[in-house]
């Protein structure tokens, strides 16, 4: 079983590393704020599905 304090430190490195890379994308791409906000809250939906899915308890 893994630790809910785990979990919660990788969702936030996770949340972070995406965020990121759509802040950048969006700062050297030049992309519409209506797309980079709405990648921006996707991202980070999957960032979360995904650590919780791998730190499932089976």
């Amino acid at each position: 079983m893994v630790s809910p304090l785990k979990k919660f430190v990788m969702m936030f490195i996770w949340m972070g590393i995406t965020a990121f890379i759509v802040i950048m994308s969006h700062s050297i791409f030049n992309i519409p704020d209506e797309i980079a906000g709405v990648l921006y809250f996707i991202s980070i939906g999957l960032a979360i599905s995904g650590v919780l899915n791998y730190y499932r308890d089976d």
